[in-house]
Formats: structure tokens, sequence, C-alpha cells
């Protein structure tokens, strides 16, 4: 599964965090709460920066790389267009 993490406001110039994992639940806690994984989430977290699951989609790590080499996270992210109240 990939997923895209929107931050409740930015850090320098991220607002938004693509991953890929087989386990959801275990991967959030992950980059919660035993501060494991991207840096990015890393010193986000540390600045008191919050994130929410804004989308998911089924696929794989191919697909990860696919959609962060897209860059602009903000265009898949449905809290950043409006989708989502």
């Amino acid at each position: 599964m990939v997923y895209l993490l929107h931050f409740d406001k930015k850090y320098k110039h991220a607002q938004h965090y693509i991953g890929y994992t087989e386990n959801l639940d275990r991967r959030l806690h992950e980059h919660e709460l035993t501060n494991k994984g991207a840096r990015l989430l890393q010193v986000a977290s540390a600045a008191g920066i919050k994130f929410t699951v804004a989308k998911t989609w089924d696929g794989d790590r191919k697909l990860e790389r696919k959609l962060k080499n897209r860059k602009k996270s903000s265009s898949l992210c449905p809290i950043c267009r409006g989708e989502v109240t």
C-alpha cells in the first residue's frame, strides 16, 4: 500500500510525505511513536508538526517511486484540493 501523509503545517518546503508499507497501522505507529523511518517525518515531528493520512493507493514500491517523482504531492492530496473538511 502506498500512502500520502498531509502535515498540519509546512516543515520548511514540505507539507506531504509519500511512503509504502504492507501494514499501515504499524507504519504509522513507527512514524508517530518510535521515531523510526523517514528523516522528514522525524524532524517534522520534533518540530511539533502533526500529520494525517490523506490518501492511500493499492500499489507497490514502483507506484511509490512514480508518485514521489511527480514532485507536486499537493496535487494528489484531497485535503489541499479542498475535498476533505
